[in-house]
């Protein structure tokens, strides 16, 4: 754990990083207590540098009380002094989603409606829209045709396959050949949900593969 712990009234014009300094991480009741992740800090300079543009916390560490108060999880990363929900000037939420996802992030949460990001450094990857329940495996966005017609083992122009498959977790190369490597991640991708598992890319297994990204 890099967590450490501060006062604010002894240190909240300490600077943490370049960009920021520990008052911008105290929580909105005015407590003296302030938890701060170092691998947080890190994180928000590196999407500072990358849009070169000022980022704005609007809530970081948060008491158990307040957290309360404010409606948020009992387990939030918030209270671990883990979770930041920022904005970036200028910047689109969902671009700033999709550059954190490039980064040792570990939960990401993109609120399309409300226009902040959610980032945290939880173990484990988890991205979400708009509510912890609404999980998503990416917020990027597919840059290769959907096939129109059916494609199986043999096939050019699998790209779009093995973009969605490897963002479900399949360990290929995207090179748009349908090789056996290929085929045996779509077997093992309709296996588990509930598929015809023949290895065929079909309009079932397209909509499936759609629905799990997106």
């Amino acid at each position: 754990m890099s967590v450490r712990t501060y006062r604010l009234k002894k240190s909240g014009n300490l600077r943490l990083s370049e960009h920021f300094t520990v008052r911008e991480f105290r929580c909105r009741d005015g407590s003296d207590t302030v938890l701060i992740d170092d691998r947080l800090v890190t994180l928000l300079e590196n999407i500072r540098e990358r849009f070169g543009k000022p980022v704005r916390i609007n809530s970081a560490y948060r008491t158990a009380k307040y957290n309360a108060r404010i409606g948020g999880v009992s387990n939030s990363y918030h209270v671990k002094g883990m979770a930041a929900d920022i904005v970036v000037q200028d910047i689109s939420p969902k671009r700033v989603a999709q550059y954190a996802e490039t980064l040792n992030c570990g939960g990401i949460g993109w609120y399309e409606h409300k226009k902040f990001v959610h980032i945290d450094t939880r173990p484990k990857r988890v991205c979400w829209k708009d509510s912890g329940s609404n999980v998503r495996k990416t917020f990027s966005e597919c840059p290769y045709a959907e096939p129109s017609h059916t494609l199986q083992f043999g096939d050019a122009g699998a790209a779009w396959i093995q973009w969605h498959l490897k963002k479900c977790g399949a360990k290929i190369t995207i090179d748009g050949k349908f090789g056996a490597v290929t085929k045996a991640a779509v077997v093992v991708f309709q296996k588990a949900h509930g598929l015809t598992p023949d290895g065929v890319v079909g309009e079932m297994t397209r909509l499936m593969l759609k629905r799990e990204v997106v």
